[in-house]
């Protein structure tokens, strides 16, 4: 992957390749149309190497690197600051300050995150993605 190589210095950098390179072998299993019970194996054991990668990512990685808000982010933080201050009685005190875009970091407690094990037993269950709608059925 070009784009990324030496995007970050020394063992930072094999981790991101490593990371992208992982990402990139379990999206392939989600998007197999036709799995087999090998393949549904193969994708258990991407999923494993996938989250041992974005462990390691997170731990050496992320924690090296001071990440913050973007612009448009701390922005949209103020005009959401700023209306909810006009909906407030005034207080005596004096207004709260703003200090500066916040520091963001990587959130693994999300249910995106948590669900990406699923994925295998919910094909082994119901069948890959594309052969099943949740799209709403009219009898008219």
């Amino acid at each position: 992957m070009p784009v990324f190589e030496m995007l970050l210095p020394g063992d930072h950098n094999k981790i991101v390749l490593d990371l992208l390179f992982d990402l990139a072998v379990w999206h392939a299993y989600v998007k197999l149309r036709m799995h087999t019970e090998d393949t549904l194996v193969l994708f258990d054991t991407a999923t494993t190497v996938l989250g041992q990668s974005v462990q390691k990512f997170f731990k050496t990685t992320c924690k090296h690197y001071h990440t913050m808000e973007l612009p448009h982010e701390y922005a949209a933080r103020g005009r959401r600051e700023a209306a909810l201050a006009t909906k407030q009685p005034p207080s005596l005190g004096k207004g709260k300050e703003r200090s500066g875009p916040k520091f963001k970091s990587l959130n693994l407690s999300t249910y995106k995150f948590h669900a990406l094990g699923d994925y295998p037993n919910t094909i082994r269950h119901f069948g890959t993605t594309d052969s099943f709608s949740t799209q709403l059925v009219s009898i008219f």
